[in-house]
């Protein structure tokens, strides 16, 4: 499986020496499921790359457990606001399955930003990613029907129905455990 490296490689060609200096940046974990990489009121500190496994972003609201973001095999998972204000978090990250985990402590990647153009350029294009996903996400909410989203999820992440609980699942699309399996039976 490719891991954070490889994901800037693929945005910017970057030297040895870069890249020996985020292969020390870099901490992997496998961590198992249920694990929380952020909890409610701390400060994110870190920027994190899923290697293999999945997890999600999750806050709560009027007592509901609502899933806000979902990171599976080779994606970025972050409270990315906590993480660009250095505020509490209002959002925790719970890891749905056992997983690998690269972890980048974010001090040290702007400082890395600051000394090589190249990796702060992969941080733009990084940024530039989660915002353009994010809009992708707010058109959905507000354009689809339940049963689109679903098909938008699954065509984007196949076999997602299978690693991520059902509940989570129907928290990030704005619907019910109840309309899922309706969708899933063809019955809408």
């Amino acid at each position: 499986m490719p891991g954070m490296i490889e994901v800037f490689l693929s945005i910017e060609p970057l030297n040895e020496e870069i890249q020996q200096e985020l292969r020390a940046a870099i901490r992997c974990r496998e961590l198992t499921k249920g694990t929380h990489l952020l909890k409610f009121g701390e400060v994110d500190r870190y920027m994190h790359f899923v290697v293999q496994g999945s997890g999600r972003v999750y806050y709560l609201r009027d007592g509901r457990d609502i899933t806000d973001y979902l990171a599976m095999d080779g994606q970025f998972l972050g409270g990315v606001e906590s993480l660009f204000t250095g505020k509490a978090s209002e959002k925790a990250i719970e890891l749905t399955e056992n997983s690998i985990i690269e972890s980048i402590y974010y001090p040290s990647f702007e400082k890395l930003c600051a000394r090589y153009h190249k990796v702060e350029h992969i941080g733009r294009k990084l940024a530039l990613f989660a915002f353009l996903e994010a809009q992708k996400r707010i058109e959905s909410i507000r354009f689809l029907s339940a049963a689109e989203r679903y098909q938008e999820l699954i065509a984007k992440y196949p076999g997602i129905s299978n690693r991520i609980p059902l509940k989570h699942l129907a928290s990030y699309l704005g619907t019910t455990q109840v309309s899922i399996s309706r969708i899933r039976a063809g019955i809408q």
